[in-house]
C-alpha cells in the first residue's frame, strides 16, 4: 500500500533568497499524478475511531463550534496518522489527501463535529469570514467573482490560482457538481523554482511587498488592505502566498499605487507558471485534502452545477492555525494570515450549511 509518509527521509536545503531552494514540498504534477500514491485512505477502524468520538462529544454535550482534541478523543491508531498528516504537512510534500471520511455514515452535525474533532490534530480553527465562521461551506450562492468585495467560494467560477490566510486549509467534499470542479493543485517552490530559472530579474521583484486586498472583510477604522511578498525566506525556510485576486482588488482601493511594469510583468509570469505546473484532482464524496498554504496553491475549475439544491456542489473548510508549521516572517505569523478573519464583538460559529440569504 502507497504510502503518503515523506518527511522523514525528504531531502531539504538551507534556503537563501534568489537560490534554487531545495525542499520535498517542491513537487512537479508529474510526481503527483498517482493520487493514491500521496492519500490515505481511512480503515473501517478508522471510521469507526470516528464515529466513536463524535458520539463521545455528543454526550458531553459540547458544541459544534467547541469541538476540539479535548472532546473529541480519537481512541486508537488514526491519532498518530493524523500526527504523520501533520508533519507531512509542515515536514514533506505539504499536501495529504484522506479518502473515505465516512460521510454518508453521519447527519451533517456529526459530519461537522467529525470534520473539526480531526482538524484540531492538525491546528487550531480561525474565523473565515465577518460572520465568524469555523466551519466554510464552499458553494454556488450566486455570487460575482468580478466584484471586489465578493468571495470566490460563493461563486462557480474558475478563481485565480491562491493560497488562503492560515497555516493549513482543508476542503472535505460532501457533493461534486454536475460537471467540472476539480480541485488543483501547484507546489510553490515549483513554481519560485521555475520562474528562478526563467526570469531571476522578476523573481526579485516577488520577494518585495504587494499590497492585498481584504475584500470586505474589515472591522470599523481598518485599512482596506495590506501587504505581503509573494516569496519570502526565513530562518533558512521559504515560504509563498499565491498572487490571488487579493492583489488585483487591492488596485483602485484608497492609499494603493498602481502596479510598475516590473510588478505586472512578474505577476502575469508567475501566473503562466503556476498554470503549468496545476494538478487537477477530482473529488469524490468523503475527500479531505489538506493543504500547507505556505508552500502550496490551489484553486478548481469553473463548473455546472445541479438544479436541485441538495444535490449541489458543497465543500466544507477549514482553516487551521498552527504556530509550529514551518517559520515564516513575525509580521505573516501575527498579521492577517496568523489571525484569519477577525470581526470585532462576533463570538465564533460553525453553521451547518449556508444558503443564498445568508
Amino acid at each position: 500500500m502507497a504510502d503518503f509518509r515523506t518527511f522523514s527521509t525528504a531531502k531539504r536545503s538551507f534556503a537563501v533568497p534568489l537560490q534554487p531552494v531545495v525542499d520535498p514540498a517542491g513537487w512537479l504534477p508529474q510526481d503527483m499524478a498517482d493520487i493514491d500514491a500521496w492519500s490515505y485512505r481511512l480503515t473501517d477502524d478508522d471510521q469507526a475511531q470516528v464515529l466513536e468520538a463524535v458520539e463521545a462529544q455528543r454526550r458531553m454535550g459540547t458544541a459544534v463550534a467547541q469541538t476540539g482534541v479535548e472532546s473529541f478523543r480519537l481512541q486508537g491508531g488514526f491519532a498518530s496518522v493524523m500526527t504523520d498528516v501533520r508533519e507531512e504537512l509542515r515536514n514533506g510534500r505539504g499536501i495529504v489527501m484522506l479518502r473515505n471520511f465516512p460521510v454518508r455514515q453521519m447527519d451533517r452535525e456529526a459530519t461537522a463535529i467529525a470534520y473539526l474533532g480531526v482538524g484540531s490534530y492538525l491546528g487550531r480553527p480561525m474565523s473565515q469570514n465577518m460572520q465568524g465562521h469555523i466551519l466554510g461551506h464552499v458553494k454556488d450562492l450566486g455570487g460575482d467573482y468580478a466584484d471586489p468585495n465578493t468571495r470566490g467560494y460563493f461563486t462557480r467560477a474558475e478563481m485565480r490560482c491562491h493560497s488562503d490566510p492560515c497555516d493549513y486549509v482543508g476542503l472535505l467534499c460532501l457533493q461534486t457538481a454536475k460537471a467540472g470542479g476539480a480541485s488543483r493543485v501547484a507546489s510553490s517552490v515549483s513554481v519560485y523554482n521555475t520562474l528562478l530559472q526563467r526570469r531571476p530579474d522578476l523573481a526579485e521583484v516577488l520577494i518585495q511587498d504587494f499590497y492585498r486586498s481584504r475584500k470586505g472583510d474589515v472591522n470599523p477604522g481598518e485599512p482596506a488592505w495590506f501587504k505581503q511578498p509573494i516569496f519570502t525566506f526565513h530562518e533558512g525556510r521559504f515560504s509563498a502566498v499565491g498572487a490571488g485576486s487579493s492583489i488585483d482588488k487591492a488596485q483602485g482601493l484608497p492609499g494603493v499605487p498602481p502596479w510598475s511594469a516590473e510588478q505586472q510583468e512578474a505577476i502575469a509570469l508567475y501566473r503562466e507558471i503556476a498554470e503549468e505546473l496545476l494538478l487537477d484532482i477530482p473529488f469524490q464524496p468523503g475527500d479531505i485534502q489538506f493543504l500547507n498554504n505556505y508552500v502550496a496553491l490551489h484553486t478548481r475549475r469553473d463548473y455546472q452545477d445541479w438544479p436541485e439544491p441538495e444535490r449541489k456542489r458543497h465543500l466544507l473548510r477549514l482553516w487551521l492555525y498552527d504556530p509550529d508549521n514551518r517559520p515564516i516572517p513575525p509580521e505573516q505569523r501575527h498579521g492577517f494570515r496568523g489571525r484569519g478573519v477577525l470581526p470585532a464583538g462576533v463570538q465564533l460559529n460553525a453553521p451547518l450549511d449556508v444558503r443564498e440569504t445568508a
